[in-house]
């Protein structure tokens, strides 16, 4: 596949590289495979922050890695939180997303235990995560959690190796009865409920500024 520049025309940043195959409308098993600190410095006030980019492989129903098209190495997912991990009015990201990947909500004891070796306490972990869309203000766009939960048991289920190197952890999905049962909920309608639950929750970060990211 040829490699595509993106034009002056279309801004500075980059464009998403995950392989073609890769459906964002799906769900997928993401696993935090490493933390880092960022230092940035804000373009609104000139303020300096730092915020945690929350580096993760995504995995398709199969449990093989998707691709990064420029190199075909695993394609590396980055999400950015805050370093909060408060929760009042609005529950800080990271505290969120950690209790995904440790498969419960957060007490503050958690917390404060968590505190003082995050990144030893996440890496590794699994978690399912729905997509999202935005665009930047130069016009490229940018991929991030829409919602980020423990994996369910339904799929927990052992996988072949992972792109020809070590077996994984479980991920592999139990494919749905052909027919839903009468009265239960089916897989479309319980997306839908999520990401409508959940659409509350995205409205109130994009007016707040505790989970700081990079712009771009």
């Amino acid at each position: 596949m040829p490699i595509r520049m993106t034009k002056p025309s279309e801004g500075g940043g980059f464009s998403i590289a995950i392989e073609d195959r890769f459906d964002p409308t799906d769900d997928h098993v993401v696993e935090l495979m490493s933390m880092d600190e960022y230092q940035g410095v804000s373009k609104i006030d000139g303020k300096p922050y730092t915020s945690i980019m929350w580096h993760c492989r995504i995995y398709d129903q199969d449990g093989v890695a998707f691709l990064n098209e420029i190199d075909h190495a695993p394609y590396d997912f980055v999400g950015f939180s805050s370093m909060s991990l408060a929760k009042g009015n609005k529950t800080a990201k990271a505290r969120e997303w950690a209790g995904a990947f440790l498969g419960r909500e957060l007490t503050d004891d958690d917390c404060e235990k968590l505190a003082e070796n995050f990144d030893g306490a996440l890496v590794g972990k699994r978690a399912l995560a729905s997509w999202k869309f935005e665009t930047n203000q130069d016009g490229s766009k940018k991929m991030g959690f829409a919602l980020l939960r423990p994996i369910p048991a339904r799929m927990r289920r052992p996988t072949a190796e992972v792109n020809g190197t070590n077996p994984q952890p479980p991920v592999r999905e139990v494919a749905p009865p052909a027919q839903p049962t009468p009265g239960r909920e089916t897989a479309a309608q319980r997306r839908a409920r999520q990401m409508a639950e959940y659409a509350a929750k995205l409205d109130a970060e994009d007016n707040e500024d505790d989970d700081d990211e990079p712009f771009n």
